[in-house]
């Protein structure tokens, strides 16, 4: 891992750990969703367990929170980081990250970061959200958007699953980086429990061909 990457500071294990733990996370609610908008399978059960998991979960790492909304035909997996607000965001976090291309406050690449005058003062004009595009010659192409949630007073992560699942995303980074800058508990276990809600049972072979060509690189399209 590169010197100047925003995961440097923390050991291989920690990572690898982290990645295991969240990765799986990002799947299971994936496939809740799958079923619970096709209403393919009774999620009495199943619904319940991954909420007591994602409390578990946010026990584990101090820095980022999993949150469930629930609507009428969709189930979804929030990812809330622990900053105080867009510009600490920013500055903490997202402008560490190598391949910084445009930045956004309403979608994407409004600003490109090349234009000195025209980013500067766009930061300066930061508010409640912000749109990113990163390219990088080692991570590729990844784009994120980022918004303030006032309730939770933490910064939403606004992310496609086979995308914030690339360890080399952006989305990805950002997510290990929250999670181990504090201190984390190592003994909550999280993947093991994670691997026990069988899905990969429920899908065809297109189906799982499909699911792993989604964990390559890329993000709207």
């Amino acid at each position: 891992m590169a010197n100047n990457d925003i995961l440097s500071q923390f050991s291989s294990a920690d990572i690898r750990e982290f990645r295991k733990d969240f990765v799986q996370m990002i799947k299971v609610g994936a496939e809740i969703d799958r079923c619970y908008g096709e209403s393919q399978q009774n999620l009495d059960n199943i619904i319940p367990k991954f909420e007591r998991l994602t409390e578990q979960f946010n026990k584990k790492y101090g820095g980022i929170k999993i949150k469930i909304r629930k609507a009428i035909d969709s189930f979804k997996v929030r990812l809330l980081l622990k900053a105080e607000g867009i510009k600490e965001f920013f500055a903490g976090s997202a402008s560490r990250i190598p391949g910084l291309k445009s930045v956004g406050a309403r979608n994407f690449n409004q600003v490109q970061v090349s234009n000195g005058e025209k980013f500067a003062n766009f930061l300066d004009s930061l508010t409640d959200r912000i749109y990113l595009s990163y390219t990088d010659a080692e991570s590729g192409t990844s784009a994120i958007a980022v918004i303030f949630d006032n309730k939770e007073k933490m910064v939403e992560l606004l992310y496609e699953p086979n995308e914030v699942a690339n360890e080399n995303s952006a989305g990805f980074r950002l997510c290990a980086f929250y999670a181990l800058k504090e201190s984390y508990n190592k003994d909550i276990e999280i993947y093991g429990d994670a691997s026990t809600f069988g899905f990969y049972n429920l899908l065809d072979e297109t189906e799982k061909r499909e699911w792993y060509d989604k964990l390559n690189p890329r993000f709207l399209e």
